[in-house]
């Protein structure tokens, strides 16, 4: 049975384009956002996921295959769908989805059988990301410098016609690769804020940096961790992990390194936001929700 998503665009979505242009509607922008949500939620439901950049990516030696890599591909292994995006009358979309309230379905068309808990670990994937992070790209850009750039990739989940949870999900984690991650984003370890925003000035202290956006001298373990890395001749770019977006009220989200940094890094931001009507929820409430 094939696997259909409804969303609505609240922002624009970005999915890659021709001079960091909105030129069309490019599916493997959205796969490659999608792919990143599904290996935080198969390492916060105890899973190995890998990471396709890293010298540990698959395929091992022996040939297997982590749980991303089984649905999404690697070298050697192609990936298990194909993506297709229609309006809500089956009309396949080419042009960006760039206007607001705009009603679209994310198709899965199987190029070889999809296990049912890669189904619903999929369906899962998407209904997290859009009720609480964003997908597609120039989500690791927010909140921009100097005037507040646009906000890309909020959506709103509208519902899935595969919403039962597999009966197989535990014994298809188990399967696969099995390699240490504690630095790989997990779900367990992600922060969740709505009704609330960060501006640059109020989250560069978050970050470790000044207000020019520089590192400060001495920052914390946990500052470190959140402000990423910017790249080099010698060392690659890392992304920071603490994202802040004006849209649809206000949504704060992240990640940290493990329990302990996740609720210092909550706490820190409950500072820099005051009293306020928002909302806080960790990873692992979610988890336990599914």
């Amino acid at each position: 049975m094939g696997m259909n998503i409804t969303l609505r665009t609240l922002t624009p979505l970005w999915t890659g384009g021709i001079d960091q242009t909105h030129d069309r509607l490019h599916e493997t922008g959205l796969i490659g956002s999608l792919r990143w949500w599904y290996e935080a939620l198969v390492r916060g439901l105890g899973g190995y996921a890998c990471d396709p950049t890293s010298e540990d990516r698959c395929p091992d030696k022996a040939g297997k295959h982590c749980a991303a890599c089984e649905l999404f591909g690697c070298t050697g292994w192609a990936r298990k769908f194909r993506l297709q995006v229609t309006d809500t009358y089956d009309k396949i979309i080419q042009d960006p989805l760039i206007a607001p309230n705009t009603e679209f379905v994310l198709h899965f068309i199987e190029l070889r059988q999809m296990d049912d808990a890669e189904k619903w670990l999929s369906t899962q994937t998407i209904r997290i990301a859009a009720t609480y992070g964003a997908v597609g790209g120039k989500t690791t850009l927010k909140p921009q410098k100097g005037v507040v750039g646009q906000d890309y990739g909020i959506v709103q989940w509208l519902g899935a016609n595969l919403a039962k949870k597999a009966d197989n999900i535990e014994i298809f984690l188990k399967q696969g690769r099995d390699l240490p991650q504690e630095e790989f984003p997990n779900l367990k370890w992600f922060f969740f804020i709505h009704g609330a925003f960060l501006s640059r000035l109020r989250m560069n202290p978050l970050l470790g940096l000044d207000n020019s956006g520089d590192p400060l001298s001495s920052p914390e373990d946990w500052q470190k961790f959140l402000q990423g890395r910017r790249g080099s001749k010698t060392k690659s770019a890392v992304s920071k992990k603490l994202f802040s977006f004006r849209s649809n009220g206000g949504r704060i989200w992240g990640y940290a390194k493990d329990a302990q940094m996740r609720d210092t890094v909550i706490e820190r931001i409950k500072q820099q936001l005051g009293n306020g009507n928002y909302t806080k929820k960790t990873g692992e409430e979610v988890l336990h929700e599914l």
